[in-house]
């Protein structure tokens, strides 16, 4: 089997050698037969894993199926981001087919006999995060359009707020039967901004557009 082996320490701690946790990763590796395809070291906080150069190219790394198990001597080394970022990781793992083992959480391992619990904690904790996302992302929205509609403007997500006379007066002149392009023009908006206040374009505003692209 491939692996990969992990290790991490932190910056603040001087005396802390990521060579002690190598040692017991090699030597289970070895014990397993496992071919080690390479070693990722950091030498950063755990608490963020965008900082972190080494894990990040171990999860670009496992995307690509570079190997088939992830070798790590705790979770604390792993991420200490907290449990729902652990479950994060570890789920995205095993979407690409690599398995997950900890050298002092064995129970953890989505290797052995305790797998099938966890791929499917994962599993749910997977599902879980993917709804606190939708739930946070929903309510993010649901604020900015509070806060648009206090100053008397209109949210579209993507655009930037348009005031109300300003949506009313595109409004206006799609019901006399100006063309997006002319609408734009008139209004100082872009035509993809445009598009997005229209209620439903009527015929005659598609019919001038054809007419003004046909004309040059």
């Amino acid at each position: 089997m491939r692996v990969a082996l992990y290790a991490r320490v932190s910056t603040a701690d001087k005396d802390q050698d990521p060579e002690n946790q190598l040692l017991v990763l090699r030597r289970e590796a070895e014990r397993a037969g496992d071919v080690v395809y390479k070693e990722y070291v950091d030498q950063d906080s755990g608490r963020r894993s965008e900082s972190r150069k080494a894990f990040q190219e171990l999860m670009r790394d496992a995307q690509k199926r570079k190997f088939d198990l992830v070798r790590v001597w705790d979770l604390s080394r792993f991420s200490r981001e907290g449990i729902e970022k652990v479950f994060e990781h570890t789920s995205l793992l095993e979407q690409c087919g690599v398995s997950f083992w900890s050298y002092a959480e064995p129970l953890l391992n989505t290797t052995g006999p305790m797998k099938d619990l966890m791929k499917a904690m994962i599993a749910w904790a997977a599902g879980y995060y993917s709804q606190r996302l939708s739930e946070n992302v929903s309510s993010g929205l649901a604020r900015k359009r509070q806060k648009a509609a206090e100053q008397g403007e209109v949210y579209v997500h993507g655009r930037r707020a348009l005031a109300r006379e300003l949506v009313a007066r595109i409004q206006q002149l799609q019901q006399e039967g100006l063309s997006v392009r002319k609408i734009s023009a008139a209004v100082q908006v872009p035509v993809g901004t445009v598009h997005k206040y229209l209620k439903v374009e009527s015929p005659l505003s598609q019919t001038a557009d054809y007419t003004t692209s046909s004309t040059g």
